[in-house]
């Protein structure tokens, strides 16, 4: 007779606790799902668990699953690490309320055996507190002032894109402290969402950062939408919203992408594909003919809202123009000539090391005097004025889009902000172009400007694409290449998960 396995009492309850967590639930059950998780929502949350990812950011569709992965990710911790400080951050207290709390969401996330584990439930402070002493409370990001005094051992974002600036700012210092990890879960910004610009600066930090990862999930990589009733509702849902030419919410909502603005877009026709290149690529294309090139550097001295500036080259023989650099300092304190030109005077040396910065064609806006003024007095080099004059604006734009529309223009892939702005510039509700969220447009304007570029050069960049001129002008380009160019100074730039929950 085999002998049978004594189990403590301590590893009794870690089995029950991980029968009860991980057991399928509603709609899991009748696709066949052997865990709570669907596959989306384990491959989602994958580098959280196996790679000790710090900052794990999940853009996703409607009907992804987001609520129930987040809260699996806070049952889970305060479950197995006990005294674990666990925290929801919805935009407002009241959206938290809504959405997980008056409905018992979170507190039954496991069901009736949610309350084996439960201590305590404090109803006014949306607090669930454990029998191990850990708890998961529930917040909005308007109370940003308690964010400064929390310590958490993680915590969860639900759509981060419309948070109040200031909670990330007091609330990340303390997260850091405690290495704690933080879940940004949500759908992607639209123009006009009060955090977008915080969003977009923490996706980028999070795509390049090693400690962070972005895993962009869809509507349909949750099996459970692909049931025939759920189906039927989400493809009538689609169905009416391209009836009403609303093409562009539907993939920002569905499939996690953005259409550049909407369908109030000033750039409808930008492109990361056609328009964004890799800046080592980009680069070693320009460095060919580095000499020949027109080099501009383009200044928005911001006072209140940000200091921006642009870095671009012109061939003027194929009239391309290449936009390969920028600074976007919000950060006022680190937006005095005395710190902003130096880093200025940096990347036009790396840009091109061939020439003084005295070669470069410095341009500013003429809001800004005072920057192009301690400039000459504290550096000795000078910066020219724009001159605006009544309607350039819009020229300048109708332009641009010449431009995007012809592929005149090449964009580094470190331009980041640049795109953003661009990508989600629109017109409001009476059809006008805002005055806000500009700044690497207008500069990308006046550099424009202040080469003389015109629609003819447009013209005359589509002439050259006909082969006769084309064969004449690789002639040309040979004889220039001759010139001695020096050595490469440049350096190369530089997970798959296996999870089962």
């Amino acid at each position: 007779m085999a002998k049978q396995k004594v189990v403590s009492k301590e590893e009794q309850y870690w089995l029950e606790l991980t029968k009860d967590l991980f057991s399928p639930r509603g709609d899991g059950m009748k696709v066949g799902l052997k865990n709570r998780l669907h596959t989306g929502q384990i491959n989602a949350l994958r580098p959280l668990y196996e790679n000790n990812i710090k900052t794990l950011m999940l853009p996703c569709g409607r009907k992804f699953g987001k609520t129930d992965a987040a809260g699996f990710v806070l049952w889970k911790q305060a479950l197995f690490e006990p005294g674990s400080a666990c925290y929801y951050i919805a935009p407002e207290g009241s959206h938290a309320r809504q959405l997980i709390w008056n409905n018992n969401r979170i507190q039954k996330f496991i069901g009736k055996e949610s309350s084996k584990y439960i201590k305590n439930i404090k109803n006014q402070e949306m607090k669930i507190e454990f029998k191990n002493g850990s708890f998961i409370q529930l917040m909005g990001s308007e109370n940003w002032a308690a964010g400064n005094g929390l310590t958490p051992h993680i915590a969860v974002y639900d759509e981060f894109k419309a948070f109040h600036p200031q909670w990330h700012i007091e609330f990340a210092p303390n997260r850091a402290a405690k290495a704690a990890p933080l879940v940004i879960i949500g759908t992607l910004p639209k123009p006009g969402d009060r955090n977008m610009d915080q969003y977009n600066q923490v996706l980028d930090y999070c795509k390049k950062n090693k400690n962070s990862f972005v895993s962009v999930q869809t509507t349909w990589d949750n099996p459970i939408n692909h049931l025939p009733e759920q189906k039927a509702i989400i493809d009538q849902e689609i169905e009416r919203l391209r009836d009403h030419g609303d093409e562009d919410i539907v993939q920002r909502e569905y499939y996690s992408k953005i259409v550049a603005g909407g369908s109030s877009s000033v750039f409808p026709m930008l492109s990361e594909k056609d328009h964004v290149v890799d800046h080592k690529q980009l680069y070693n294309h320009v460095k060919r003919d580095i000499k020949k090139m027109e080099w501009f550097c383009v200044a928005d001295p911001g006072t209140t809202t940000c200091f921006a500036v642009l870095f671009g080259a012109i061939n003027p023989y194929t009239k391309e123009v290449f936009i390969l650099d920028e600074i976007y300092e919000k950060n006022q304190k680190e937006t005095s000539t005395r710190l902003i030109y130096p880093r200025i005077k940096k990347k036009m040396k790396e840009l091109n090391p061939y020439i003084d910065e005295d070669d470069w064609f410095k341009v500013y806006d003429e809001a800004g005097a005072w920057f192009a003024n301690e400039v000459l007095v504290s550096y000795h080099t000078t910066f020219f004025k724009t001159e605006k004059r009544h309607g350039d604006k819009q020229e300048g734009i109708s332009l641009i889009k010449d431009m995007l529309l012809h592929n005149i223009v090449s964009i580094s892939s470190r331009c980041k902000d640049l795109f953003n702005e661009m990508q989600m510039y629109a017109k409001d509700s009476k059809g006008k172009i805002p005055k806000k969220n500009d700044h690497l447009i207008d500069c990308y304007r006046y550099f424009i400007d202040a080469a003389n570029y015109s629609f003819e050069s447009v013209q005359e960049f589509i002439k050259r694409k006909d082969p006769l001129e084309e064969k004449r002008f690789r002639r040309y380009e040979h004889e220039e290449r001759e010139i001695d160019m020096g050595e490469d100074w440049t350096s190369d730039f530089g997970d798959e998960f296996d999870f089962d929950i």
